[in-house]
Formats: C-alpha cells, sequence, structure tokens
C-alpha cells in the first residue's frame, strides 16, 4: 500500500535490478521463439550464433530497464539493435551461405518445394534494406504498429508507410524482380 492505495500484484518479476536466472529463463521462454525468427531474419548461416549475442544483450541491458515501455518492446529493441551490429560486422567479410533446403517429412517433391519457398522468403526478408527488414520482423512477430514505433523510435504512421513498402519489395522480390 501506497498513500492508502493497495499496489496491484506485478504479473512479471522486476527485471530492471539484477535478474536472477530463474526471472531472464522465464523471459527467454516468453520471448525467445520470436527472438530466434529475428536471429534468422539477419543470418542464416550465423544465427544460432546472433541468438547469442542477442540473449547476452538482453540479460546485459536488463539492468538499465525501467519500465518506460512494454517488456516486449525493450526485448525486441535490444534484438534488433545487436542483429543491426552483428550484420554490420558480417557485411565487411565476404561469405557463402548454405544451403538449407531440406525436405521434411511427407511428399518429397511438396516438402522440398516448400522449403524452397520458405528459403526464399528468408533470402528475401535479408536482402531488405535494414530498416525494411526491422520493421517486417517485428511486424512478423505481431508487434502493434505503435510497439514498433517504440522499437525504432518512429511514429506509428511512420511504421505504417516503411511496413507498406517493406511488403511491396519482398512481394517483387518473391516474383522475381530482384533475384
Amino acid at each position: 500500500m501506497v498513500d492508502g492505495v493497495p499496489l496491484e500484484p506485478r504479473a512479471r518479476a522486476d527485471l530492471s535490478e539484477a535478474p536472477s536466472e530463474a526471472a531472464f529463463a522465464e523471459l527467454m521462454a516468453r520471448h525467445g521463439p520470436g527472438l530466434a525468427r529475428v536471429a534468422r531474419a539477419y543470418s542464416r548461416t550465423e544465427a544460432d550464433d546472433l541468438l547469442q549475442e542477442i540473449t547476452l544483450a538482453i540479460w546485459q541491458a536488463l539492468p538499465g530497464f525501467r519500465q518506460a515501455c512494454s517488456e516486449r518492446t525493450f526485448v525486441f529493441r535490444v534484438a534488433h539493435n545487436r542483429a543491426w551490429t552483428f550484420s554490420e560486422r558480417r557485411r565487411a567479410r565476404p561469405t557463402h551461405e548454405l544451403d538449407e533446403s531440406i525436405p521434411g517429412p511427407g511428399d518429397p517433391e511438396t516438402s522440398l518445394a516448400e522449403a524452397r519457398r520458405r528459403d526464399a522468403l528468408w533470402d528475401g526478408i535479408r536482402s531488405l534494406a535494414p530498416p525494411a527488414r526491422m520493421v517486417l520482423t517485428l511486424a512478423l512477430e505481431g508487434l502493434s504498429h505503435e510497439e514498433i514505433g517504440e522499437v525504432l523510435g518512429v511514429s506509428a504512421g511512420s511504421v505504417a508507410v516503411r511496413l507498406s513498402r517493406a511488403r511491396a519489395q519482398l512481394r517483387e522480390w518473391m516474383q522475381g524482380g530482384s533475384r
């Protein structure tokens, strides 16, 4: 109680101080799959390395989290900042990425076609300029325009414009216009 007003219990642990391993594990359980997709949007062959860097960056940034934004927004902002830094470091050196098109169970032809389409989509996302890639991957994670705006430091209207352009660029790439 503060000044006679009962405080609402927090649904999540306070992560703004030195987080416990349990609280951090809970945070990663909530956001880990989305963070893995962000990592994959920036690198095909080094996505696991990038995810480790993102995880470490979130751990290091948590003491500075003052809950001025949502936990989700905070986590994705750290992830995209780390992914940007990671991709800039890698951009200077040439890489030859491996083909990940491995068919799954079921009809081999259908599985192979689906794997190739999925890989082409990831290649298309990676081909986008970083601002377009960022807005698109956050939208694919289900963040609202307002949340994406918080992550990127722009207005919701700007997010809508960037997202529309990113989708158009990706659509054009998928149709063979930019390969």
